[in-house]
């Protein structure tokens, strides 16, 4: 398949690029799809456009703290075509982290649930439907040295960094700019009812997407950049049917977001990602769709 080269790109290097610039390059969640946004940084280097600042939600963090902390987008493609990455997707524990984690004895069963006799109904319901220590697992091996490098400020990593995860109880965006980065990314990507969230300061933090799925207000107000380049794989909750559950759930549970730069010199990169949220088989596919996507202009 031959790939033509971004109109869009060809005009920002034409027109904007020069040394004096800082860009920053957003990224929004949408789960599976976000595998596109790799596709998008390749694009970025192969036109010789830099990303002086990045932020992140949800798949977005985990790419955006990638790139941030020094691999380039061709290990990070390598990176999640490897059988370790998938066996993540499904919860599965990696052979070598075996020795950390206590192997239970074999049993039938592929889901268990834990009963609590003198509870409700509902809250013996499970919180998560994969078991989320093999990530993080991953997420510690992965981020724990860029994140010791920088001495633990993300403006002191290769790239400087943000990513945005939500405290439920008080229904706001949390944003984080330094202290532990696989937590941080950990927070971001928790999704409601598929991975189980975690404590950061005595809040309970869930999927950054839930309240600010595309963070390029975060981008503009932290990391100030000339021009801001957004590559955005979601979109807003369709109107659930009175017999979609997952819908009336997602409507309920997510704010609406901006899917726009908030900056006068601001581009859309829209890659094909029409792919389920959970669906991690087309991931060369959607790296090639950020390669070759089509995008909308705010300058």
């Amino acid at each position: 398949m031959v790939y033509h080269k971004l109109l869009c790109f060809v005009l920002l290097f034409a027109c904007y690029y020069s040394s004096a610039q800082k860009v920053g390059f957003v990224m929004s969640g949408g789960g599976a799809s976000g595998i596109a946004h790799i596709g998008v940084l390749k694009a970025l280097e192969e036109n010789h456009i830099p990303v002086n600042c990045i932020a992140g939600t949800s798949i977005g963090s985990i790419i955006g703290g990638l790139y941030a902390s020094g691999y380039s987008p061709l290990e990070i493609e390598r990176m999640v075509k490897e059988q370790a990455f998938s066996d993540l997707t499904k919860g599965e524990m990696s052979p070598k982290f075996g020795y950390f984690v206590r192997k239970r004895d074999d049993y039938a069963s592929w889901r268990t649930l834990k009963l609590n006799l003198n509870g409700s109904l509902l809250s013996n319901l499970a919180t998560n439907l994969i078991n989320s220590v093999p990530i993080d697992f991953y997420l510690m091996e992965t981020f724990a040295p860029a994140n010791a490098a920088s001495k633990y400020n993300f403006d002191s990593l290769l790239v400087p960094f943000r990513c945005v995860a939500s405290d439920i109880e008080k229904k706001q965006s949390v944003v984080f700019r330094d202290g532990d980065m696989p937590s941080a990314i950990r927070a971001s990507m928790s999704y409601p009812f598929y991975i189980r969230p975690i404590s950061i300061d005595s809040a309970l933090l869930f999927d950054g997407g839930l309240y600010n799925n595309f963070p390029t207000n975060v981008m503009y107000e932290e990391l100030y950049p000339d021009f801001m380049i957004g590559s955005s794989v979601t979109e807003n909750s369709q109107m659930p049917s009175d017999d979609n559950l997952y819908l009336q759930l997602r409507n309920m549970l997510m704010n609406k977001s901006n899917f726009n730069p908030v900056c006068e010199n601001g581009i859309i990169i829209q890659p094909w990602a029409d792919v389920s949220i959970f669906n991690f088989d087309a991931i060369q596919q959607l790296i090639d769709s950020g390669l070759c996507s089509h995008c909308e202009t705010n300058a």
